[in-house]
C-alpha cells in the first residue's frame, strides 16, 4: 500500500528536480551563451558588492562583450 507523503517532503523534492532540470538546460547551452550569461551576472553583482566594500582589481567585471 502506498503511503501519502506530506507536502513538507514533496516540496523540497520538486524544488531539487526543477533545479536539476535547470542545470541540465544550462549545460546544453553553447559555450558562447554560457559566457554571455556569466558576464551579465558579473555586471549585475558588481554594484551590490561595490557598496559593501572596496573591491580588489580581480573582483571587477571584465570589460568585454562576447
Amino acid at each position: 500500500m502506498s503511503e501519502e507523503r506530506p507536502d513538507s517532503v514533496r516540496e523540497p523534492e520538486a524544488a531539487y528536480a526543477a533545479k536539476r532540470a535547470w542545470h541540465e538546460e544550462q549545460r546544453r547551452l553553447p559555450l558562447k551563451e554560457r559566457f554571455r550569461i556569466l558576464l551579465e551576472l558579473q555586471k549585475q553583482d558588481y554594484p551590490l558588492l561595490k557598496r559593501q566594500r572596496k573591491l580588489e582589481w580581480w573582483e571587477k567585471p571584465w570589460d568585454i562583450e562576447p
